[in-house]
């Protein structure tokens, strides 16, 4: 039997397969986001951090929360949608009609595909709102704070990383400055080291007060200069840019993650887990896919099994997966494995087992 594309058959998948999608991919995040406001919103209240602006912060922790579980809500779609075909004798009709199982899931894993870059673009918003999540509920510094104390800043705009003690927005003041940067062709660097510095509006740089610069050839120091002042033309990021915060991975977009790495190539940092934050970008979306192929012939295994069972090959599967890249992770971090390898591992183990289950289908 030949079946039409789009037709009665295509529609019902379609449509049974979209209603647990939005279920899950909605109501589940949801539901994690308010499990987490009831765990936090004591302690953000004795900060004396308004309702209005904790519930805001908190809507903004909704994007991250669902680009994680895309994946999860493709899973329970899948398994789903074909536990109740089975449970309902649909399956076994659906076959004796000549419709092979391959044509009869082609419908939920062209939805699977579009899911993908759906999910990216989703990780790419959740960069943005968890930024702003954690400073309307003040968990990092923002460019409004009136300072900072403390930290180090990688430039975005060059090879250089400053160590700031304590910097005043409002006056443009910092002390304590110590940058090390500009490394060559030929293994040489700068560092600088200065009492204090005063930020220039005009000319959008900042001026070194007493200090030393040293030049280095790996740890041993070639020359040293002192000045009484020095204008540093490489340290151009306003007082105000300096009060943000540096971000974490599930903070930043792609391209920002991308700039952030190659800044720390260029000043001979360790990336650490960093580096399996990026290929992640990518491989975490791309298992809609790959989990769409493991869980349709996972869940006809037994095809007149109850609900229990289709939510309980969906919860394993994806704490097996979410498990298995956290474990990656760390494994990337410390170098072990390359971090591409490390972060498309349990894409590739998934798909592997996925591509023996559905060898095995009776079709």
């Amino acid at each position: 039997m030949r079946l039409r594309w789009f037709g009665v058959l295509d529609r019902y998948l379609l449509k049974q397969w979209l209603a647990t999608f939005l279920l899950s991919a909605i109501g589940v995040p949801a539901v994690a986001v308010i499990i987490d406001l009831s765990e936090r919103f004591a302690r953000l209240s004795d900060r004396n951090i308004p309702v209005g602006q904790i519930l805001l912060g908190q809507a903004f922790l909704f994007p991250s929360k669902m680009a994680i579980l895309i994946p999860a809500a493709v899973l329970f779609a899948t398994v789903f949608t074909l536990n109740g075909m089975g449970r309902h004798s649909e399956l076994t009709a659906v076959q004796g009609g000549g419709i092979s199982f391959y044509r009869l899931i082609m419908p939920m894993l062209i939805l699977a595909t579009l899911a993908v870059p759906a999910d990216f673009e989703l990780q790419e918003l959740a960069g943005y709102s968890t930024t702003r999540q954690k400073e309307l509920h003040q968990e990092k510094s923002s460019g409004l704070d009136s300072y900072r104390e403390r930290f180090a800043y990688a430039s975005p705009r060059s090879t250089w990383t400053w160590a700031i003690e304590y910097i005043v927005r409002k006056s443009g003041q910092a002390t304590g400055i110590i940058g090390d940067g500009v490394r060559s062709s030929t293994g040489l660097r700068w560092a600088i080291a200065a009492d204090s510095a005063i930020w220039n509006p005009a000319q959008h740089d900042w001026s070194l007060r007493r200090g030393t610069t040293y030049l280095f050839s790996d740890s041993t120091v070639l020359a040293t200069f002192r000045f009484h002042a020095m204008r540093q033309k490489q340290f151009t990021e306003s007082p105000a840019e300096l009060m943000t915060e540096d971000k974490k991975a599930e903070e930043m977009t792609t391209a920002e993650l991308k700039g952030y790495l190659s800044r720390l190539a260029a000043s001979g940092a360790h990336a650490g887990g960093l580096a399996v934050e990026l290929p992640l970008k990518y491989a975490v979306p791309v298992a809609c896919l790959v989990i769409a192929l493991f869980g349709a012939p996972l869940a006809i295994t037994n095809a007149r099994a109850g609900a229990a069972i289709g939510l309980a090959i969906a919860l394993g599967t994806t704490l097996a997966y979410l498990t298995g890249t956290q474990i990656m992770k760390a494994i990337g971090g410390k170098e072990i494995l390359a971090p591409i390898v490390a972060a498309w591992s349990m894409n590739v183990v998934f798909l592997l087992i996925a591509i023996v289950l559905l060898a095995r289908v009776r079709s």
